[in-house]
């Protein structure tokens, strides 16, 4: 198999668990069934950082959180040194995160927060995202950077209604 070179593609592989299906009698003899594979595996999943939403990340504050651990080992090693000083200054770096799941691209902040010891994505995260997507309360997203395109790359990953 080719390694993979391009973060956003999504290489599945058929299990070899199979869901058996009754053809006639011929079932019980085994012959003539038909076998139709009903599960993927995901061999490469691009977003390293998933996160359940909290009312904080829904409310009046109007910005996601991220723990600072999680943006230290999978966003920040992989950034220019330039926008790394930026996410880390008190204004943050302006940077853009495309909504994978509606093809749009938004520019936000993402920015080191000393009060919360996190690192938060504002400056738009309420009016194109919650309120945009319909986020809430229990939905899982998921989001990592793309060093080629020095971008963030957003996806809702699970509804929780």
């Amino acid at each position: 198999m080719a390694s993979l070179t391009n973060a956003e593609s999504f290489i599945v592989e058929k299990k070899a668990k199979c869901k058996r299906t009754q053809k006639g009698k011929k079932e019980a003899s085994g012959c003539g069934a038909e076998e139709v594979c009903t599960e993927l595996t995901l061999l490469f999943d691009p977003y390293k950082i998933k996160k359940r939403l909290t009312q904080s990340d829904l409310g009046h504050l109007s910005r996601l959180l991220i723990r600072r651990d999680f943006v230290k080992s999978h966003f920040l090693r992989w950034m220019n040194e330039e926008t790394v000083r930026q996410v880390e200054s008190s204004k943050g770096a302006d940077v853009i995160v495309r909504d994978m799941d509606t093809c749009s691209e938004h520019r936000m902040v993402f920015v080191f927060w000393a009060s919360s010891g996190s690192h938060v994505f504002k400056g738009g995260w309420i009016k194109e995202f919650v309120k945009r997507r319909g986020l809430a309360v229990g939905d899982e997203v998921g989001i990592y950077w793309e060093p080629s395109a020095s971008k963030f790359h957003f996806s809702l990953l699970h509804k929780a209604n």
